[in-house]
């Protein structure tokens, strides 16, 4: 056979691709063994003559390309391959960082001595790990060349996995896992037995979602409105997220199989959710009103859950990502990329869905579209002395939304607070639950910024007057959150006692919601405290207490609900 007789019997490759042109040149190779007439750098000096060898099983090699790149070629040539039928087994991964390595693609080797293309996704990297796990005569890693080949195409500008997690945090939750250390084990095993952890959940997708508001609904169904899909979007979605989670803390790849099957159901079946039309005639109000909230809620956990599977899950494919990208950009974008007229948490999960689609399609365009509208909206959903007699005015599409001083038209998305003080939420006042829903968007937003190396987040002080408007309203509302459970003994969604009940210290507000606005007032508080009290080191005593009261607490409303989730298992002390 000739050498392109062998590689013809490989299976079709993207590397073979014509945009796939540069050849990489490694800044280092460096390997866990070699024999010293054979060492790491003739894995990579264009000479099918030289080799690395080393021996024993999971001996490897790692190629430094000195800067991330689009990889989108790779090819292996073995040295005595297919003699005396020695076949190679051999598994490649890739990093960002030199630490942490994801799975490419693992196979054995064709029996020939030739360059081989291996198959697989193109990928951004800059570290590429062969690992060989012997051959059928002996123990030995012995390969003659790893070529590495580029798209001249640049390498994305996003770090990946890089949605509210990192790979860097993940591991450091899944060791304390390992570890049976808390609060993490527990978060772990409520996690794993949750409805949303299930190993046998099913999804249950509908081609249409509509939603009404809680207020609008029975006027609408007595029109002949139908309601669909409202429960099933948000259940799935935290499912595919849950399970995404317990896929990379166990190792267990039903898990991720389970996280794929929900969302490749979700992207063959849905087609839209209504939100603008229909309209009531009476009062050309929209029927179907939460479909924003809904494309918000449930976009944001479909694309964590997503983007966990796609850059750390071997059985994830190119298909299950164009499957995604064009799900996400053609049913979701257009919802969620403008944010809403009132400000509040219906724009913020807007926003944070937005921001995530952004990352995942790897496109830096509607990155900075979003970014630039959450700059100003995260200011404007937390009020600071700085801002003068009142707060800053949302803004929509680049414009202010309430313009009306005289009518109050601000004072009214504020719910008409007595007073505006350092920290309060723009919905603090109409109840915690909403106000947590702004806010925990807001600290979720930051942390993916975070993530990505870019300070346009809420975690930025304020250079000018030496303040922070998150840590600033966590303190704040947690303090009011610690005063409504002491009044229900603790009870989250409790009906406080009397009824007209208010907090005593500091509240600004003309009642208080008597649940506090559900479970949603708990969740939410530890991914900023994380980022202000562990990484800063900055006392925020009344945010710790509410985090010591919630962990406590056994119930999983506690813990996941609409865009929160698991931020205790996720966040606790992540660096």
């Amino acid at each position: 056979m000739t050498g392109s007789d062998q590689i013809s019997d490989q299976q079709p490759s993207s590397l073979a691709a014509s945009s796939c042109t540069v050849r990489l040149t490694p800044a280092s190779l460096t390997a866990s063994v070699a024999q010293a007439e054979n060492p790491a750098g003739n894995a990579a000096d264009g000479n099918l003559a030289t080799r690395w060898s080393g021996r024993g099983k999971g001996a490897y090699v790692t190629a430094d390309l000195g800067a991330a790149k689009s990889i989108c070629g790779i090819s292996l040539a073995w040295y005595n391959g297919g003699v005396d039928g020695r076949i190679y087994d051999y598994a490649l991964s890739t990093s960002t960082d030199g630490r942490s390595f994801s799975p490419l693609v693992s196979g054995k080797s064709l029996p020939n001595t030739a360059l081989q293309p291996i198959a697989f996704q193109a990928v951004d990297a800059r570290y590429v790990r062969l690992t060989v796990n012997g051959n059928t005569v002996n123990d030995y890693a012995s390969v003659a060349e790893l070529q590495i080949t580029a798209s001249a195409a640049p390498a994305s500008a996003f770090v990946h996995p890089g949605i509210l997690v990192s790979r860097e945090q993940l591991d450091f939750v899944k060791a304390k896992i390992g570890s049976g250390q808390q609060p993490w084990s527990k978060e772990y095993q409520m996690a794993r037995g949750s409805n949303h952890g299930d190993r046998g959940y099913v999804a249950s997708p509908v081609p249409v979602v509509k939603c009404s508001t809680p207020s609008s609904k029975d006027e609408a169904i007595a029109q002949g409105y139908e309601q669909a899909g409202c429960s099933d979007i948000i259940n799935d979605s935290n499912a595919a997220y849950t399970q995404a989670l317990l896929w990379y803390y166990s190792g267990d790849a039903q898990y991720a199989e389970n996280a794929r099957r929900i969302l490749n159901a979700w992207a063959r079946t849905l087609t839209a959710i209504l939100f603008d039309q229909p309209r009531f005639p009476s009062n050309n109000h929209q029927v179907y009103a939460n479909g924003q909230l809904n494309a918000g809620w449930a976009g944001t956990k479909f694309l964590r859950a997503a983007e966990i599977l796609r850059y750390t899950y071997s059985g994830w494919t190119a298909e299950d990502t164009a499957l995604q990208e064009d799900h996400f950009t053609t049913v979701y974008w257009d919802l969620v990329k403008d944010g809403w007229t009132g400000g509040g948490n219906v724009t913020a999960v807007m926003n944070e869905t937005a921001l995530d689609i952004a990352i995942f399609t790897n496109d830096l365009d509607k990155y900075e579209y979003v970014v630039s509208q959450l700059q100003h909206s995260s200011k404007a959903m937390i009020y600071m002395p700085s801002d003068g007699r009142q707060p800053l005015y949302p803004m929509y599409q680049g414009r202010p939304r309430a313009t009306n001083d005289a009518n109050g038209d601000l004072a009214k998305l504020w719910t008409n607070p007595t007073r505006y003080i350092a920290g309060l939420e723009q919905e603090t006042c109409r109840d915690l639950g909403h106000m947590q829903m702004g806010m925990g968007s807001l600290a979720n937003m930051a942390e993916t910024l975070r993530i990505q190396g870019d300070p346009r987040s809420a975690y930025s002080d304020d250079p000018e007057h030496h303040e922070n408007r998150l840590r600033e309203a966590l303190e704040l509302n947690a303090d009011y959150m610690l005063q409504y459970l002491d009044n229900t003994g603790n009870r989250v969604n409790g009906t406080v006692t009397p009824k007209g009940w208010v907090p005593a210290r500091n509240w600004p507000c003309r009642s208080f919601s008597s649940n506090a606005g559900g479970y949603s007032a708990a969740m939410g508080w530890e991914i900023g405290y994380n980022e202000f009290h562990n990484r800063r080191g900055i006392s925020m005593p009344k945010t710790e207490e509410l985090i010591t009261r919630v962990r406590s607490m056994t119930r999983t409303e506690t813990r996941v609900g609409n865009h929160i989730g698991w931020e205790t298992l996720t966040h606790a002390g992540a660096p």
